[in-house]
């Protein structure tokens, strides 16, 4: 994606925001409905691919693997950002970061943010798929500069 667009879904209205906020209800059931089927255990790949599967089956939008190249300084960077999955949205696009651990601990929390911060997207969603009884969800948003739970 080009700077301008990238400015244009960082801050969102507040209409706009609630439009999001009910986009990652859908998100949610489809993250439930995976581990639902498949249950703790698996390797993060196959939840990846499973639940690209399910996004894609309920009308979703989604890229596996997503290469983002952020900018430093107004110049974009040859290194890139590479994340589990990205729903494209016309209003901000949603990245999901999957996981298959016993519990998330700093390290995957910083990691979302980094995202996050380094693409100016308004929404993240990680999502641990080996947590029992059912997958471990947890929702950001982010908008001038801020990190939010919600």
């Amino acid at each position: 994606m080009q700077t301008k667009e990238r400015e244009s879904i960082h801050i969102v209205e507040e209409p706009k925001r609630q439009e999001l906020i009910q986009t990652c209800y859908g998100l949610i059931g489809c993250m439930q409905e995976v581990h639902k089927q498949l249950g703790p255990g698996l390797p993060e790949y196959i939840y990846q691919e499973a639940l690209t599967t399910e996004l894609n089956a309920n009308g979703f939008n989604v890229h596996k693997e997503l290469e983002y190249h952020p900018q430093y300084r107004g110049q974009q960077m040859k290194s890139y950002l590479k994340m589990d999955l990205v729903v494209e949205n016309a209003i901000g696009n949603i990245i999901i970061e999957c996981k298959a651990l016993n519990s998330l601990t700093e390290k995957e929390h910083y990691q979302t943010f980094g995202y996050l911060r380094g693409t100016g997207w308004p929404i993240a969603i990680l999502v641990n798929f080996g947590a029992s009884p059912k997958a471990q969800i947890e929702r950001y948003y982010y908008e001038n500069g801020i990190i939010k739970v919600f």
